[in-house]
């Protein structure tokens, strides 16, 4: 989509945001073709955001009952609105998925904080809070494929030694919860590490921390902005009429 990561974030937040605002069919359904356009214009992208929306179906039955549940116990709704309005919320909470699975698989989350950094930089605001929870969300994001690479080695491990799994959906929430507490150990020694090594190397006798390529915030980028407000402001005034 957009270039700037920050410009490409406010463009799918606009578009989850006036999503949500409409329930009518022309709503939807113009919604659905602008989602369509960025599928079109991504379409390497298609398969994986579809593989990462389809656990949304196995939750739609038991998410429905419980609506409907509680329609009938606390409104005066009949059936048949009770199940529009289900319908209607759950057309609205995939679009909502699938638009923003497009933006996690087009974006890089290093080069957000970096520009979320390099805009506030710009600000000239020496809040050191702000700093050090820049560097939290970029060890999170940096460490984060390492949790997922550890948790699978001990899982393959434990396969090579003949420990069979239950693969029922509850039967992997079981093994999940009782391998959880081990891993969490593990990270926990390793970010202490971290923090050790940062230390010996001197983090925090600077200020503020100097930003290593920068992704600055320009004029065009504000333009950019600008013009997506406009779009879908007047999207929106369009499937109201």
């Amino acid at each position: 989509m957009f270039s700037h990561p920050i410009v490409n974030l406010y463009f799918f937040l606009a578009l989850s945001l006036s999503l949500m605002l409409g329930n009518s069919i022309l709503h939807l359904a113009v919604y659905g073709i602008v989602i369509l356009l960025i599928a079109l214009k991504n379409t390497k992208l298609i398969p994986i955001v579809i593989r990462k929306y389809l656990p949304t179906l196995f939750f739609f039955p038991i998410m429905l009952f419980i609506y409907i549940l509680f329609s009938y116990v606390l409104t005066d709704s009949t059936l048949y609105q009770t199940i529009s309005e289900a319908f209607n919320a759950f057309i609205k909470f995939s679009f909502m998925i699938i638009s923003m699975n497009f933006y996690l698989e087009l974006s890089s989350s290093e080069n957000l904080i970096k520009s979320l950094r390099s805009f506030w930089s710009k600000l000239n605001i020496q809040w050191k809070w702000v700093d050090n929870f820049f560097l939290f969300l970029a060890l999170s994001l940096r460490f984060y494929p390492t949790f997922q690479s550890h948790w699978q080695h001990q899982r393959n491990s434990q396969k090579v030694l003949g420990i069979k799994f239950n693969d029922s959906y509850y039967g992997r929430l079981v093994e999940i919860s009782k391998e959880l507490p081990s891993i969490l150990a593990y990270q926990l020694d390793r970010s202490e590490d971290i923090s050790l090594a940062m230390k010996l190397r001197g983090y925090g006798s600077h200020f503020p921390r100097k930003i290593v390529d920068p992704i600055y915030f320009n004029l065009t980028n504000f333009l950019q902005v600008f013009l997506v407000t406009i779009f879908f402001i007047q999207l929106f005034r369009f499937v109201t009429i």
